[in-house]
């Protein structure tokens, strides 16, 4: 309210903006336009703005990255009267200001106020907001007691060039040496990405892709970088610019980041310089956040959704079919199959967490499905669908009571074969993603064990829940036909469709370890399909201990025979090149950064061989002649993520995602910054073709 001449004081515009709505910061970004003030003080000289650190906001689904504030900021400027002034003195301000939702609306602020300008100086009343806002202001790092160093991937950046850089936090600045000075640092925002924030400098667009902790950083961090060079851009020496936000034992700070980049003309030779640093940990996540009860919510819905994808629904109809089999049963008798084909899901969910944990705890990470990217444990699911086929053709009966073969089909009912029947539901569910199934998967394979076990059973609940219910609810049991004549050709047809199971199997082996390895299997299953038939004439002819030894050989057969079959992985192409038929290069993370910094838009999706849902999405969507015409029409560069045989950097970026296993859809819009669209696992034409829109408009479009 007064203030001393010749002395420093804040004048400052305080703004209050409407929920959702907000203004921009110095550097706006990739739209908007930050406020522009006009002070008028007679007899005073106003300073710079003290820009707060701003907000992170990501629009158009991640595609435009702008920088600002919401709810509230104040913009304050240091002023200094003359040591000649005195009296009241009217402090006016004219002030530019764009505000933004979806629209934007420009405004013009014309405000005014009184200050004395006496021999004693009077606080005002928003003294305390002053100061408020003075602490998010960014200072230089020596007066923060730190050292900032900027670490590149090559000597000097040319117009046009992609690369990478680190922003490094050493927590002993000034020539610290206590160990107990220098506390540790850490990110100071939510999301890693948004705790650098740029300035505008000679044309070079950054964007944080991570962090890590490295050792000779003592109590200090680094912010991974990926940057690129605009082609008009400047060749001359410029300077790293922008605000960096941190915390130091919990408590808030802020710090100015003005560091050197060197530039060099475009086409000047350059030298690369290779350093581990410049690459994020794989742990750096761009998952959605889920809570634990939110994923086990997942988990449930989707296992239940998982019972409509091609891989469950031969055995679900088996299922069903049983019903029919047992409608003349008791419902405490229709009852006990749900609980044991429950129990089967269960109890095979529960191993697989079992596997899953044991695997980690080896050092070996691994995702959903992975079974299937070992050809022996494909080979082994091929002769249990077999054997299992030739039991519906009635070859053979599980049972080995010979007494009990003559009431048709009833053996194939028993409990036992309900709870084999929820075992089998799991194995051929694996190699689907259903939706919600890689969300909770994703956040259990990055939890505790106890986590995982909670997850995997959460699904095999929702996948058996149906038939359960069907099992459970006498009302919903009765709309199953009754048993009759019909169920000898039902079984008949649901052991082809078994079969179709196994061809598609045979495919997958291939793509894995080739057409020998198709032949070796297809001559074991034949061989495996002839001791059934011989072990179901002896079990037919009544004879019950030539059959049990019939049993036991074809056990031992079956087991030592799989054990030695010659169906390793083949090594994949060397040269990095994916096949021309392929949609798409192979794909490579460095490859989708260069691609992305050259301002292309890009399109990643993850696939496997084994991966039915991936496969229908291929044939159904990305085949389509509508989605290849925008691709081709919006310039995407593709990159294909084949995840048939194991690859860690596949793993890597699927759990980046939050995600176990494939199918995956990343849709990237043409600028560095831009989050990537997730699409959902599976696909429409119309849903892809908007994605690739939005990502990448034409001039008429955005217009």
């Amino acid at each position: 309210d007064a203030v001393r001449p010749g002395e420093t004081f804040r004048a400052g515009l305080l703004l209050s903006m409407d929920r959702h709505w907000h203004v921009y910061w110095r550097n706006s970004g990739q739209s908007g336009a930050p406020p522009l003030l006009r002070w008028q003080i007679p007899g005073a000289e106003v300073g710079a703005i003290e820009w707060p650190f701003p907000e992170v906001f990501r629009e158009s689904r991640g595609f435009i990255t702008t920088y600002g504030y919401s709810d509230e900021v104040l913009l304050a400027s240091p002023v200094t009267f003359a040591s000649d002034a005195s009296g009241e003195v009217e402090v006016r301000l004219d002030a530019d200001v764009l505000v933004c939702e979806i629209q934007c609306i420009p405004g013009e602020l014309h405000l005014s106020r009184s200050i004395r300008v006496a021999a004693a100086k009077q606080a005002s009343a928003e003294h305390e907001l002053f100061e408020r806002w003075r602490a998010r202001v960014p200072r230089r790092a020596g007066a923060r007691g730190l050292e900032l160093e900027a670490l590149y991937s090559q000597a000097a950046v040319r117009p046009g060039d992609a690369f990478r850089a680190a922003l490094a936090v050493h927590a002993c600045g000034e020539g610290k040496s206590d160990a107990e000075a220098c506390a540790a640092l850490a990110p100071g925002t939510a999301k890693v990405d948004d705790a650098f924030v740029p300035d505008h400098f000679g044309g070079v667009e950054l964007a944080v892709t991570g962090s890590r902790r490295p050792a000779f950083l003592s109590g200090g961090f680094l912010l991974t970088l990926s940057g690129s060079a605009a082609a008009d851009a400047g060749d001359g020496d410029s300077r790293l610019r922008g605000a960096l936000a941190l915390t130091r034992e919990g408590e808030p700070e802020f710090v100015e980041v003005d560091l050197p980049l060197p530039r060099s003309a475009a086409g000047a030779p350059v030298t690369l310089l290779e350093n581990p640093w410049l690459e994020p940990e794989a742990s750096d996540s761009q998952a959605p956040e889920v809570s634990f009860w939110h994923a086990l919510l997942l988990a449930l819905v989707g296992g239940v959704v998982l019972n409509a994808m091609p891989c469950v629904l031969p055995v679900l109809a088996i299922k069903v079919f049983g019903l029919a089999e047992l409608a003349q049963h008791g419902r405490a008798e229709i009852l006990r199959h749900g609980i044991a084909y429950t129990a089967g899901v269960l109890a095979s969910m529960l191993a697989l967490a079992g596997i899953v944990v044991g695997l980690r705890a080896a050092g070996t990470s691994v995702g959903w499905g992975f079974q299937f990217q070992e050809p022996i444990f494909v080979a082994a699911i091929a002769a249990v669908l077999v054997v299992f086929a030739l039991s519906l053709f009635g070859v053979f009966e599980f049972s080995l009571d010979t007494s009990r073969i003559a009431n048709a089909g009833a053996q194939a009912t028993g409990a036992r074969r309900s709870f084999f029947e929820g075992l089998l539901a799991v194995v051929l569910a694996t190699p689907c993603t259903a939706p919600f199934v890689g969300t909770a998967v994703g956040f259990a394979f990055a939890s505790s064990t106890a986590t995982i076990a909670a997850i995997f059973l959460a699904i095999g609940l929702g996948l058996s829940l149906p038939f359960l219910l069907i099992c459970a609810v006498p009302a919903w049991a009765k709309l199953v036909p009754r048993s009759g004549p019909w169920t000898v050709q039902l079984r008949a047809a649901l052991g082809f469709a078994l079969l179709g199971t196994v061809v598609w199997l045979l495919w997958v082996l291939g793509h894995s370890a080739g057409v020998d390895a198709q032949g070796v299997l297809l001559a074991y299953l034949c061989a495996l399909a002839a001791g059934v038939w011989v072990f179901g004439a002896l079990q037919r002819s009544g004879r019950s201990s030539p059959a049990r030894i019939a049993g036991v050989a074809l056990l031992v057969f079956a087991l030592l025979g799989l054990r030695s079959l010659p169906v390793a992985a083949a090594a994949p192409a060397s040269d990095g090149a994916a096949p021309a038929a392929e949609l798409g290069r192979r794909f490579s993370s460095a490859d989708v950064r260069a691609a992305r910094a050259r301002g292309a838009p890009v399109f990643v999706y993850f696939t496997a061989e084994w991966c039915l849902t991936c496969k229908v999405n291929e044939h159904a969507v990305l085949d389509d002649v509508r989605v290849r015409a925008e691709l081709e029409q919006r310039g995407f560069e593709i990159f294909k993520g084949d995840w048939t045989r194991r690859d860690e950097a596949i793993r890597s970026e699927l759990a980046r995602f939050g995600k176990a296993g494939v199918p995956l859809y990343l849709v990237y819009g043409s600028s560095a910054r831009a989050q990537p669209i997730v699409l959902p696992e599976l696909l429409t034409v119309d849903l892809f073709v908007n994605a690739l829109r939005e990502a990448a408009p034409t001039t008429e479009e955005k217009t």
